[in-house]
Formats: C-alpha cells, structure tokens, sequence
C-alpha cells in the first residue's frame, strides 16, 4: 500500500481466483461427462439383459403356441372319437397323451428385469421406455403366469383320474420327447362309459384356449417392447 501497488496486487488475485473458478468448472464438467457415460454404459449393460430375456421369452412362447395348437387338434380327435363312437385304434394313444395338457407349464426369464430392479428404474432414461418394460413384466407376464398357476391348482386331481383309465405305453419313450409317452386305456369300454373323462379333456381345452388368448397378448406385447429397445440401443 505504501508503494502504491495496491491495484496491481488485486488484480493478481482477482486473476487467481478467476482460475481457480475455472479449474473447478472444467474439473465439474470432467466429473459429469465421466458419470454420465459411466451411467451411459450401465443403461446399454441393463437394456442388453432386458433384451435377452426378452427375446428368450418370445422364443419360449412361440414355441408354446405351436405346442398348444397340436394340442388343440389332439383335443378334438379325442372328442370326437367320444361324440361320434368312433372305433378304437392304437393311433389315438398319442392323442390321449396330448388332450390332457392344458399347457400351464411355460417358464418365462425375469432375469433382465430383476436386473433393471437392483440398478434402478431411474437407469433407463427414456420414460416410455420405461413404462412399457414395467408394464409388460409386471403387468402382463404376471397375469398370464397367475392364470397358469391357477389351472394348474387342478392338475393333480385330474392326473389321478387319468392314472385310473390309462398306461403308459414306456417302449415308445423318447429321450428327446420325455412327456409324449402314448396313453394306453386300461379297457376301451370303461374308458368310454366314464362320465368324467370327456367333460375332464373338454375342460382342458377351454382352459388351453383362455390360456392361449393371452399368450397371444404377451408375444405382441413382448415383441413390440423389444423393437423399443432394439431403437434405444442403437441411440447409445
């Protein structure tokens, strides 16, 4: 102050602080491009997992309906072989197998989704996005699963009652088949004079097709969320 350099030393300081100001806005800047590419790259890691349980299920189910229409066709053979009196034959033992599946065994993978829930819904930065993924596993994968369960809760007793009527025809197992072992009745005409067996595979049915309509629902469903993340995808 004595010497009069006052103003020279302010504005030394003024300048200091001005590049130290700086210095924290690049290094903040710095810090925020690395978070958010870190953030960037966890979001393509989840949306990968999404898509591969995803397109797992589609696989899955797709591969249920062409199941359930064998079924169905099974189902029908059977009923009107009842309705119409139809001799017996050992072809029918194979249809006997099919028409008493109702088809409540599909596995679905939640394993993305499961992913996306320990991470944070907050990962995924499109909103529509978002509601749809949730939608569909929470929503629509549960319902058809809950219907599954449900029909499935009569399954033992309706085993038991065909366990009284049939065999197992064990020389045509196949490895590669396990659950189509031919059905064998135990005597034709007790099998046809069974007032619970026609009913009993009738029911089947319509507990195949109400399962089937919303199996429909899922893979459109399904198939529709896995163009949305394919797109998102391709913007990271």
């Amino acid at each position: 102050m004595e010497t009069g350099e006052t103003g020279k030393y302010l504005k030394y300081a003024i300048g200091e602080i001005v590049l130290v100001v700086i210095g924290i806005l690049i290094a903040l800047s710095i810090n925020n491009w690395t978070e958010n590419r870190k953030k960037l790259k966890q979001e393509k890691k989840v949306l990968t997992e999404l898509l591969s349980s995803l397109e797992g299920n589609y696989k899955s189910m797709t591969s249920d309906s062409l199941n359930r229409s064998i079924w169905n066709k099974s189902s029908n053979i059977v009923i009107s072989f009842f309705e119409k009196d139809l001799e017996y034959s050992e072809t029918l033992n194979i249809h006997f197998q099919h028409a008493r599946k109702p088809g409540t065994n599909l596995s679905l993978s939640f394993a993305g989704y499961e992913g996306l829930k320990n991470v944070g819904y907050d990962i995924i930065t499109s909103d529509n996005l978002r509601k749809n993924i949730v939608e569909l596993f929470e929503l629509t994968h549960k319902r058809l699963l809950e219907e599954m369960e449900y029909f499935e809760s009569f399954q033992p007793d309706r085993q038991a009652h065909i366990d009284r009527l049939f065999s197992y025809d064990d020389d045509k197992f196949n490895l590669n088949k396990p659950f189509d072992v031919p059905l064998v009745p135990n005597n034709i005409d007790t099998l046809k004079e069974d007032s619970i067996y026609l009913p009993l595979i009738k029911s089947v049915k319509v507990q195949r097709n109400i399962i089937s309509v919303l199996l429909y629902k899922n893979l459109k469903e399904n198939e529709r969320v896995i163009n949305m993340l394919k797109e998102e995808l391709n913007k990271t």
